[in-house]
C-alpha cells in the first residue's frame, strides 16, 4: 500500500510581510482565523487544509524553481486603501493556495532581495498607481521597476551590499525550522539584533537610495502611506517610521557623498567598494 503525507495549505491570508506564520485557522470558515505569536522554531500554524504530497509535487513540477527550499509569494488580495499593499513573505517549499502569486525562476539569493524589494515602501508606491481593483493580477509584478546588481553598487561594494540586505531579509524571516534550508542556502550570517524595527527601516531606506529616490520624494511617498502614520502617532506620539527611514537616508546619502561607509547601530557596516 502506498503512503502518502498530507502537506499543509498555505492561504494567503495566513501571512504577512516577511512572516508566513502570522495566522491560523480555527475552523473550516473564510474568516476562522487568530493571530499566531510564533516563539520558537518548530512552532507551526494550523491550515484550514491539507493536499496530498504527490499532488503538490506535481504542481511544483510544472515550473522551474531556482531553489527548492522555499517559495517566495505575495498576497494577491491588495487594495491601495490598506496599510500596505504589498504582502511578500517566503513560504515552506510546498503547497500554496491561490491567494499567493509565486515567483519562480530566481535563486534563493535572488528571491531574497526580491522580497525586500516587495516589502518596501517605494516598491508598494509604485504597485499602488497601478491598482484599480482590489487583487493584483497575475503579471503585474513584471511590469515594475526592480533592481538588478549593478543598482546595488550605489550604496557601496555591490556584492557587499547584497549580503547586508539578505542578512537583514534572513532575521525577518525568523527561525522557522521550515525555512531552515533555506536560510542555510541563503549563505550568510543572519542579523542577531533583535530591533526588526530597526531592521526594516534600513531596509526602505537602502531601498529609496537604491531606487534613486530624492529625499523631498521619500517624504511624500511616506505620507501616502496614511494608516501607518495614524498607527504611529497613537502609539508614538509621532510619524515615527517616516522619521527613522530618512534619518537613516539621511546617514547613507551622506556615506555614498563621502565615499565613507555606511554604518549601522545594529553593528555591520555597508562597505565601500575597492579604492
Amino acid at each position: 500500500m502506498t503512503t502518502h503525507r498530507m502537506l499543509p495549505l498555505y492561504e494567503g491570508k495566513m501571512g504577512h510581510q516577511f512572516n508566513h506564520r502570522a495566522a491560523m485557522f480555527t475552523g473550516v470558515g473564510d474568516t476562522d482565523l487568530a493571530a499566531f505569536d510564533a516563539h520558537a522554531p518548530n512552532d507551526h500554524v494550523l491550515p484550514r487544509y491539507w493536499v496530498r504530497d504527490q499532488v503538490v509535487n506535481d504542481r511544483l513540477a510544472r515550473r522551474t524553481w531556482g531553489t527548492e527550499h522555499a517559495l517566495l509569494g505575495f498576497r494577491r488580495v491588495a487594495r491601495n486603501t490598506d496599510e500596505r499593499t504589498v504582502i511578500a513573505s517566503f513560504l515552506p517549499y510546498g503547497a500554496a493556495s491561490y491567494g499567493w502569486i509565486l515567483s519562480a525562476g530566481p535563486t534563493a539569493r535572488e528571491l531574497a532581495i526580491l522580497c525586500a524589494q516587495y516589502n518596501s515602501f517605494v516598491f508598494d508606491f509604485v504597485l499602488r498607481q497601478f491598482l484599480s481593483q482590489p487583487s493584483i493580477p497575475q503579471g503585474t509584478f513584471e511590469q515594475l521597476p526592480t533592481l538588478n546588481r549593478q543598482d546595488l553598487n550605489r550604496l557601496g561594494d555591490g556584492a557587499a551590499v547584497e549580503t547586508w540586505l539578505i542578512a537583514r531579509v534572513a532575521r525577518l524571516v525568523g527561525d522557522s525550522a521550515e525555512l531552515a534550508d533555506f536560510i542555510e542556502e541563503l549563505n550568510v550570517l543572519p542579523q542577531g539584533s533583535g530591533d526588526i524595527d530597526r531592521m526594516r527601516a534600513e531596509l526602505d531606506a537602502a531601498m529609496f537610495v537604491l531606487y534613486g529616490i530624492e529625499r523631498d520624494d521619500v517624504d511624500y511617498i511616506m505620507e501616502t502611506f496614511p494608516i501607518v502614520k495614524r498607527k504611529d502617532i497613537a502609539e508614538h506620539g509621532e510619524y515615527r517610521t517616516k522619521r527613522v527611514i530618512l534619518e537613516i537616508y539621511d546617514a547613507m546619502t551622506e556615506a555614498e557623498r563621502t565615499a565613507v561607509p555606511y554604518i549601522s547601530p545594529l553593528g555591520d557596516t555597508v562597505k565601500k567598494g575597492a579604492e
